[in-house]
């Protein structure tokens, strides 16, 4: 049986010291304040890139963690499913797999974990989703070594 678990891409990682480098204020003496916030990249799909989910939309890769924007003055929602067949549901409701509309509040940011969900559906055009980057993301673990890790008995 396969095991999913967290891996991460070294080729992304940079030096901390640099940051280090960068956030000391010799004049002062002390640390600057840099607020910065995540890295928000579109979904990429069969013909390029979308933000809009109103339809069925596979993000590439699972684990992904996504910034959704409400640019409308009401509620919107979005549901996340394992199958193309995901349908949009309203706030709270839930369908026969278990999806489940998630709502997104007027006018700001809501983020999402989407963990071994890969499918997202919007109820409006005005919900703008993006993928957090994240240089790590599920995989699968298969092979003879996939159960070593896994308790068959509680442990006491």
């Amino acid at each position: 049986m396969a095991k999913n678990y967290r891996a991460i891409d070294n080729a992304s990682l940079q030096d901390p010291l640099q940051i280090k480098a960068v956030e000391y204020n010799p004049a002062s003496g002390g640390q600057k304040s840099l607020t910065v916030g995540p890295r928000l990249l579109p979904i990429q799909i069969a013909g390029g890139y979308t933000t809009n989910v109103t339809t069925a939309t596979a993000i590439p890769f699972l684990g992904a963690n996504l910034a959704i924007y409400n640019n409308s003055g009401t509620v919107g929602t979005v549901t996340v499913g394992q199958s193309a067949a995901v349908t949009s549901q309203a706030i709270g409701v839930s369908d026969a797999n278990g999806n489940v509309g998630v709502a997104c509040a007027p006018n700001s940011y809501t983020y999402l974990s989407m963990g071994n969900n890969q499918w997202i559906i919007g109820s409006a055009a005005t919900l703008f989703v993006y993928v957090i980057e994240d240089p790590t993301r599920i995989v699968q673990e298969s092979g003879p070594y996939a159960q070593q890790n896994v308790a068959t008995q509680p442990i006491s």
